[in-house]
């Protein structure tokens, strides 16, 4: 297993016209992020509207994505606010299909210690700390697992960046950000990397933001993250368009052929879409993806 330091990318799930999921646009999203340099891939994150799969389209997705990519970097399956039960056959699925980890949330019912034990039992997992039922505590809840199993590979923190500090001077593994709009803060703080669903949009503009921050060039990194990913994101995250309006991105960008969402999630409409689309053209990713 690669160590899962650098940029992480979430893959957005792209539908046809009958709603059908996309395999090319997500192919097209692969070729575009390994180009760019990304660490490794995850399919069905909240990102990818994970709770709109079927286990059966869970099964057919990850196995392609694990062929296409065909070991050229890691494949993550996300598992976001699944029961207990449902999130360990999740797991199957994903060791089925010959992916290298999985990305999860805790469980919403059940024991989460027991259910994170189990399920690393079947796959390595990237944990996760925010749940239906709350954060995850550092030193009470997610030291303890990564003492009882090696196969804890990465902690996931969406939380406060602050977080960063106490999982740095307690754990051993990797320790990413998955709050888009907290990262530059989060590299301040000792993140290793992040697991980013920006890195889909611009991977470019992440991968580089990671390389200016490893050679400890913090001016150049933020102007790339305020002058350039910050307008983005504005319209990417804490947003119920936020899946929608991602998608409009990645049509823009000529990556997937619509950016139709399933429900329940909403289309973003068109005033949303025409202003990413101004957004997009100022700060240059419509005209070169180069930094």
């Amino acid at each position: 297993m690669k160590i899962l330091t650098g940029v992480n990318t979430l893959l957005m799930t792209p539908f046809s016209e009958s709603g059908a999921i996309d395999l090319e646009g997500i192919y097209r999203q692969i070729d575009r992020v390994l180009e760019a340099g990304v660490t490794s891939v995850v399919v069905q994150g909240k990102i990818g509207e994970y709770d709109t799969y079927t286990m059966d389209e869970r099964r057919d997705t990850a196995r392609a994505v694990v062929e296409y990519v065909a070991g050229r970097v890691p494949v993550g399956v996300g598992i976001i606010n699944a029961e207990f039960d449902y999130g360990l056959q999740v797991g199957e699925v994903a060791k089925g299909a010959g992916a290298d980890y999985v990305m999860s949330r805790p469980p919403i019912d059940g024991v989460i210690s027991d259910y994170f034990l189990k399920l690393a039992d079947i796959v390595p997992v990237m944990l996760y700390d925010q749940g239906a039922r709350g954060d995850l505590s550092i030193g009470d809840d997610i030291l303890p697992l990564t003492e009882a199993t090696e196969n804890i590979i990465a902690l996931k923190i969406s939380g406060i960046p602050d977080k960063n500090y106490e999982a740095k001077g307690l754990l051993k593994t990797p320790v990413l950000c998955g709050w888009d709009l907290m990262s530059l803060l989060a590299y301040q703080m000792g993140a290793d990397g992040v697991i980013s669903g920006s890195a889909t949009l611009v991977p470019s503009h992440e991968v580089k933001l990671y390389e200016l921050v490893k050679d400890n060039r913090w001016d150049e990194a933020r102007a790339l993250y305020y002058e350039k990913l910050v307008p983005i994101l504005n319209y990417c995250t804490f947003d119920p368009h936020a899946y929608s309006v991602c998608k409009y991105i990645l049509h823009y960008l000529g990556v997937i052929e619509n950016s139709s969402v399933r429900p329940p999630n909403p289309d973003a409409g068109e005033t949303r879409a025409r202003e990413v689309y101004e957004v997009l053209k100022r700060v240059g990713v419509l005209e070169t993806e180069s930094i």
